[in-house]
């Protein structure tokens, strides 16, 4: 079952709940289970049977366009994604499972190039770097699903791509001088879409907003609360407290403002091409 699907479908829970003016015990009662029941739906730890969910809607007055939305998400948390034959680590397939359902990503790096922009050749190295979560058999596959993912950009309606990488990753010879090379040249072909706006955050700037680590903030159409996800050597989580999401998008703003303009970013990427 998908997880990000459940927490979607467990957020408009929560908020048409609040809307009714209805409390957890209320919501309770009317299922006939306990409050710690309603609490693991929507916080989506539990699958929610159809019935169920039909008897939260008429109590929080739901009108049919919301019933048929939820209905269909509930249908959708059911199935497998396109992801779920990549053996993706188990940390990562609710990132994925969010990231095919967003409107827009708002990412920083620091040392790599967003995976939504990697060459093949680049995400094979740095899957092969990574053999302490990768088993060597399934490179391919991961790799393949990275570059499934990336459909997206040139999908209708396109991801929406705002991205702010640290020079260094531009400097790290991954792969070599030769997948780098062609690596800086695919991020200025993909930066020609609309949808994609990259800003180098250059050595100049000094000290910043994000020195410990990259992150992600996926948000969602119809006015869906974002997502924030972070990464870490072992790992990474998603972040879906409203505040800490605030804090995030805080931390986007400020790196945005001290990197350059996407103009300028591309004609230093350029620059860098032409060096080699």
């Amino acid at each position: 079952m998908s997880t990000a699907r459940r927490r979607q479908l467990g957020s408009w829970l929560t908020k048409l709940r609040n809307q009714a003016g209805c409390s957890v015990e209320d919501s309770a009662e009317r299922l006939g289970c306990s409050t710690s029941k309603i609490r693991h739906l929507e916080a989506g730890r539990s699958k929610i049977k159809k019935v169920e969910l039909t008897k939260l809607l008429d109590l929080y007055e739901a009108s049919d366009e919301v019933r048929a939305q939820l209905d269909e998400t509930r249908k959708q948390a059911e199935e497998r994604g396109w992801w779920s034959s990549y053996r993706l680590p188990e940390w990562f397939e609710p990132y994925v499972e969010f990231e095919s359902t967003a409107v827009e990503v708002a990412n920083f790096e620091l040392d790599l190039i967003p995976g939504l922009l990697q060459t093949e050749e680049y995400a094979r190295e740095i899957h092969r770097a990574g053999r302490y979560d990768t088993d060597p058999r399934d490179i391919d596959r991961r790799v393949k699903a990275r570059m499934t993912r990336q459909n997206r950009l040139s999908s209708d309606p396109p991801l929406q791509l705002r991205a702010v990488v640290s020079e260094a990753a531009f400097h790290r010879q991954v792969g070599g001088p030769d997948v780098m090379k062609e690596q800086i040249t695919h991020i200025i072909e993909q930066c020609q879409r609309p949808n994609v706006i990259l800003q180098l955050l250059p050595y100049e700037a000094g000290a910043h907003a994000s020195p410990s680590g990259t992150f992600v903030i996926l948000s969602f159409p119809d006015q869906e609360e974002s997502i924030g996800f972070l990464d870490t050597p072992l790992g990474g989580h998603t972040v879906d407290d409203e505040d800490e999401v605030s804090a995030l998008r805080y931390l986007f703003d400020e790196l945005r403002s001290v990197a350059l303009s996407a103009p300028a970013s591309l004609d230093r990427l350029r620059r860098l091409v032409q060096a080699d």
